[in-house]
C-alpha cells in the first residue's frame, strides 16, 4: 500500500492499516485511518472525503452487528469502508455502496443526511437497520435489508432479507450471496424480498415471532420449574432431549445450555439469579401494530409484548405477590403431586403445538 499520505487538516495524523491493526489490534479496511495527534491514540469522530482506495461497499455502524458483519465481508474477499459516528473505527473512502446498520430511529435519518453530503445522486445504498416498515421507506435512499443472526450470525453468516430498489440488491448480490449463513441443501440464506421497505418489514414480523417463540418457552420453563419441581440439571437434560427431537431450534439449544451455566462469582446457577424483567427494542410493538392495521390476528406475539410490558414492573408485581399471599394464594400447588414424566411430555407436546 502507498505509504504518502496526504496530512490531514489541524495536524491530524493519517494512520495506514497494518499500523492501526498492530496497534489496536481492530478490523480495517484497506486504506488510511485518521486520528488527532493527542500523545496517545485518542478516537474522534471525523468525516473525511479525501480518497485514498476506491472501495466498492461501506458500512455505517460499528456496533456489534456491524463490526462482525464488516469483518464477514471483508473475509469474503470484498474490500470495505467503515464508518461509525461516534467513534473514529473508521475508513475514509467514497464507495458506491454503503450498508449502514445503526439504532433505529433519529440516528438513522442523522446518519443518511450526513452520507448524502458526499455521495453523489447515482449512487446507490442500501440500509440495514431493523425499524418499522414505514419509517423504513420514508428513511430509503435505493434499498433496505434485514439482517438478522445477532452478533455471531453477522460474523459467520447471517439471514439477510433485502428489499427497495432491485438494482441496489442486484449490484451487491453476489457479496450478499457470499457473507449470508450458507444452509445445506438450500444454498444462501438470502433473497431479494420486494419492493420498498418489505425488507424491514419481513425482518420485523421475523423478530415479532421470536417474541413469541422466546415467551412459550419461557412459560415451558415456568410450568417445569414451579409446578413440576425439577432441578436445573433436569431442565438442562429434558430439553437437549427436546432439541434432539422435533423442537430442534436454536433458541432450544441455548435455553438447555443456559441450565448448565454456574453462577462464577458466587453459589448455585446463573439462571437461577437472572433478574427477571425485561424490556423491548421495538420490533414486537411494530408487529402487533401493523398485524392490527391489517385486521392479523397475532395473539401469541401480543400475549408476549403483555408480558415483556408487565415483566418490566417488578415492583409492583412485588407488592401484587403480597396480595395474593395474604388471601391465602400463595403457593398453591406446593402440596399437588405431580408426574414429572406426563407433565414433560404435556408441556413438550404443548410447546410443539
Amino acid at each position: 500500500m502507498n505509504q504518502k499520505i496526504t496530512k490531514g487538516l489541524h495536524n491530524n495524523t493519517w494512520i495506514c492499516r497494518d499500523t492501526w491493526r498492530r496497534k489496536l489490534g481492530i478490523f480495517c479496511a484497506k486504506t488510511c485511518f485518521r486520528f488527532r495527534n493527542l500523545g496517545e491514540l485518542t478516537l474522534v469522530p471525523v468525516i473525511c472525503i479525501i480518497m485514498v482506495a476506491l472501495t466498492r461497499i461501506g458500512l455505517v455502524g460499528l456496533a456489534v452487528m456491524g463490526q462482525n458483519l464488516a469483518l464477514n465481508i471483508a473475509e469474503k474477499g470484498f474490500p470495505i469502508s467503515v464508518y461509525n459516528r461516534t467513534t473514529s473505527k473508521v475508513d475514509e473512502t467514497k464507495p458506491r455502496v454503503v450498508i449502514v446498520l445503526v439504532k433505529a430511529g433519529p440516528p438513522v435519518d442523522e446518519t443518511i443526511k450526513t452520507l448524502l453530503v458526499y455521495w453523489r445522486k447515482e449512487i446507490v445504498s442500501s440500509t440495514g437497520e431493523t425499524s418499522c416498515t414505514k419509517q423504513g421507506e420514508e428513511r430509503e435512499i435505493r434499498g433496505g435489508m434485514g439482517v438478522s443472526g445477532g452478533e455471531e450470525g453477522a460474523r459467520s453468516g447471517p439471514s439477510l432479507m433485502p428489499g427497495g430498489s432491485y438494482k441496489a440488491y442486484k449490484y451487491i448480490e453476489d457479496i450478499l450471496l457470499k457473507v449470508a449463513v450458507q444452509v445445506t441443501d438450500s444454498g444462501p440464506c438470502v433473497t431479494y424480498i420486494g419492493k420498498g421497505g418489505s425488507g424491514n418489514f419481513v425482518k420485523m414480523f421475523h423478530n415479532g415471532i421470536e417474541y413469541g417463540d422466546m415467551q412459550l418457552i419461557a412459560k415451558a420453563y415456568d410450568v417445569l420449574k414451579s409446578a413440576g419441581k425439577l432441578s436445573n440439571e433436569e431442565l438442562r437434560q429434558v430439553f437437549s432431549k427436546w432439541n434432539n427431537g422435533e423442537l430442534l431450534s436454536f433458541f432450544i439449544e441455548i435455553t438447555a445450555d443456559i441450565f448448565g451455566i454456574k453462577d462464577d462469582k458466587g453459589e448455585g446457577y446463573l439462571v437461577d439469579k437472572v433478574l427477571d424483567k425485561t424490556g423491548t427494542k421495538g420490533t414486537g410493538k411494530w408487529t402487533v401494530q401493523q398485524a392490527a392495521e391489517l385486521s392479523v390476528a397475532a395473539p401469541t406475539i401480543a400475549l408476549s409484548l403483555d408480558s415483556r410490558f408487565l415483566s418490566g414492573l417488578k415492583d409492583e408485581r412485588i407488592e401484587a405477590a403480597k396480595v395474593f399471599t395474604s388471601w391465602g394464594l400463595g403457593g398453591f400447588m406446593a402440596d399437588v403431586a405431580i408426574d414429572k414424566n406426563k407433565l414433560v411430555d404435556d408441556v413438550r407436546q404443548a410447546l410443539y403445538a
